[in-house]
């Protein structure tokens, strides 16, 4: 590996001018110009060229964007990775037309920068990702396991999780387990329902009738929650996509006369930081949203400063928390 010795001799700078470089103090733009070119030409990748190469990354959302309950925590996770490494953070808001408008008008004499997608629904996430493919843009979908090779993200296996949690369920004697969720419209719901249904056929059990419904309105979730309550089916557990969805469920069910976890256990996904205070505490999957973040400036900034990366796909573990709001099936309403 290249050490300082060979950027030395390979810049033709001295020793005193490549370590005021490396430490991020400013020296003569030629002296800058050849220490940058002999560390390229060494493979020597540091932050010190992250730094002096003016490296920016945009946060691209969608405008509806605080119905992602993990934002924060990806936020949070680019940011620190971001300003450890030197490196400019812009926020973009795309949805739509927008993301096309955007795209088009990317100019890529504008320095060295890459894009961090979070939070879109379906539609939105397949059009990002056609015009940053098509123009070689560097980038990092959170969050979201893409079908398309030459697309980057950075995700847990939400389907792998959603089966572990529904799993867990069934292992405690469910069987009658309701879900809702808008397959149609959100990739996380169709990738966490794919689990849910994975789970009953690897255990040879039938999806139950009636407690799978995929409805195409994410605002007809509640409306179908009180249809459930106000039938004659009530499951003995729930499965929720999110824990959002967990807590409300959690209410509407006391709000009819039923205990949360005696008569129904619930169980959602994500960890937020409310699951844990919530009463009864949440059973859920901990999804790493901050790590994630983290993890994807480390990827793009292989993508943007290393020509010979064009992607990279990383799944981050996911980890179910046992909580007190589902336990083992005493019986089922019938």
């Amino acid at each position: 590996m290249a050490g300082i010795d060979d950027i030395i001799k390979l810049s033709g700078v001295s020793r005193s001018t490549v370590f005021r470089f490396m430490n991020g103090s400013n020296v003569r733009s030629e002296a800058k110009k050849a220490i940058i070119q002999a560390m390229e030409r060494l493979n020597y990748k540091t932050d010190a060229i992250i730094k002096q190469q003016n490296v920016s990354i945009e946060i691209s959302i969608s405008n509806n964007f605080e119905g992602f309950k993990g934002f924060t925590e990806v936020v949070q996770g680019i940011i620190q990775r971001a300003d450890e490494r030197g490196v400019r953070v812009n926020l973009a808001t795309r949805s739509k037309d927008q993301i096309t408008e955007h795209y088009t008008r990317w100019n890529k004499d504008e320095g060295l920068k890459g894009v961090i997608v979070v939070g879109k629904n379906k539609e939105d996430e397949d059009k990002e990702a056609e015009m940053l493919k098509a123009g070689s843009i560097p980038h990092v979908f959170v969050n979201r396991i893409m079908n398309d090779p030459y697309i980057s993200y950075v995700s847990v296996d939400l389907k792998q999780a959603a089966y572990d949690i529904v799993r867990y369920l069934i292992d405690c004697g469910h069987s009658k387990i309701a879900v809702i969720g808008s397959p149609k419209v959100f990739r996380v719901d169709s990738d966490k329902l794919e689990g849910y249904k994975l789970a009953f056929h690897d255990t040879d059990t039938k999806v139950p009738q009636g407690f799978y419904i995929e409805i195409e309105d994410p605002d007809d979730w509640e409306s179908n929650i009180r249809n459930m309550f106000e039938s004659n089916n009530i499951p003995s557990a729930f499965f929720a996509i999110c824990d959002s969805q967990a807590m409300k469920f959690a209410h509407l069910a006391q709000s009819y006369g039923y205990r949360v976890p005696e008569d129904i256990s619930v169980v959602g996904m994500d960890d937020v930081e409310a699951a844990a205070y919530f009463k009864p505490a949440l059973t859920t999957v901990h999804v790493p949203f901050r790590k994630m973040g983290l993890t994807a400036v480390d990827n793009l900034l292989q993508m943007i400063t290393n020509d010979e990366v064009s992607n990279i796909r990383t799944i981050i573990r996911h980890k179910l928390v046992i909580r007190e709001s589902a336990r083992k099936s005493i019986h089922e309403f019938k």
